[in-house]
């Protein structure tokens, strides 16, 4: 019984294509992307008072920024995954297999490793979905994310006293 439960869940899940638009995905996940950046706001200025010096530029800083944008990172890369799993329980258990499956394989010693395996699973099973608009979509996101990350901490770390 199981067995047959499974076999016709899967029969008719397949074929089944996301549907968004390209408007529709923008929208997703430029709301996605200002909820996730006032999160990140909310987050830093409710800690920054536990930074030794909050007014300098200091690595404690740096940290704290790098931080509170993982919320950032993850909403982002949780919204495409929800775009993908699209109520397919297949589909689900296929992207929670590949994270699981490169998260425990792959040592990760950086900070931002985790989002860089996040964005690549997300982009790779788009693709694999033939829902390249969404690939794109999430890597030009990822990219931002990742550009404005730099410039901040660049900028931070150019005011640090040098001893």
């Amino acid at each position: 019984m199981g067995q047959n439960l499974i076999s016709r869940s899967l029969a008719s899940t397949q074929n089944i294509v996301i549907g968004y638009s390209l408007n529709d995905l923008l929208f997703i996940l430029g709301n996605s992307f200002l909820i996730a950046t006032l999160l990140c706001i909310i987050t830093y200025l409710t800690n920054r008072n536990l930074l030794k010096d909050p007014d300098g530029p200091s690595e404690e800083k740096i940290e704290l920024i790098l931080g509170t944008v993982n919320i950032l990172y993850l909403c982002m890369g949780m919204t495409s995954v929800m775009i993908l799993v699209n109520n397919n329980l297949a589909r689900a258990f296929a992207i929670g297999a590949a994270i699981a499956l490169i998260r425990f394989r792959v040592k990760l010693a950086l900070n931002m490793s985790n989002s860089n395996v996040l964005f690549s699973i997300v982009c790779g099973i788009a693709c694999g979905l033939n829902e390249i608009s969404l690939a794109w979509l999430s890597t030009g996101s990822y990219f931002l994310i990742t550009i404005l990350l730099w410039v901040i901490t660049d900028s931070i770390n150019k005011k640090i006293p040098k001893e």
